[in-house]
């Protein structure tokens, strides 16, 4: 997955920041650990360049749809997609994620953070909530119980929650160094009612 081509020109207004592949690999893992990836549809809300979706078919997935906002993420996508022989069983589309309708088993997202568009991350977890069974989110660390108590409004119980060092490289103007180690959490959820 690091050799994935990654976004030429990640945009701050949709905090486009790449899943790193050791994080995503983690994420991938725990989700085929977990019984949640083997024959399972798989949609990847926000996609990027295709990282969870692709990680989830090479991990057994029957299929993968990947959503995002920005035209040339989605083609990134689908062009590292089609190098691994994936395209045939992976959809990547330019849609809006409160226009996902889809029915999956498994969501899997590195959603915004929420720091420039406050609350994108529940948006999100909201929608993803509403279109599968499980859904494993990345989300800053220490939001784990407001997050829980969301997602039990919405008849869904949160199972695990695993911490992880994500290390956000300069991308965008407004970063001041090289790299910078965040704390983030990978949220499992269980959609109950």
């Amino acid at each position: 997955m690091q050799q994935l081509e990654e976004l030429r020109d990640p945009k701050p207004s949709l905090e486009q920041c790449p899943t790193p592949a050791n994080l995503a690999a983690a994420l991938i893992h725990m989700c085929y650990m977990m019984g949640d990836l083997e024959g399972k549809s798989v949609a990847d809300l926000g996609c990027g360049n295709g990282i969870l979706a692709i990680g989830a078919l090479l991990y057994g997935a029957s299929s993968a749809i990947g959503i995002d906002l920005d035209p040339e993420a989605i083609e990134i996508a689908k062009r590292n997609a089609d190098r691994l022989g994936l395209l045939g069983r992976a959809r990547f589309l330019v849609m809006d994620v409160r226009d996902f309708s889809e029915e999956v088993d498994t969501v899997i997202q590195n959603p915004p953070f929420g720091s420039r568009r406050r609350h994108a991350d529940t948006l999100f977890l909201d929608v993803a909530l509403r279109r599968a069974k499980v859904v494993y989110s990345l989300h800053s660390a220490g939001n784990s119980e407001f997050l829980r108590k969301f997602a039990l409004k919405r008849g869904a119980i949160l199972t695990h929650v695993e911490r992880w060092p994500f290390p956000l490289r300069r991308i965008f103007p407004h970063h001041k160094r090289r790299i910078v180690e965040i704390p983030v959490e990978i949220l499992r959820f269980e959609v109950i009612g």
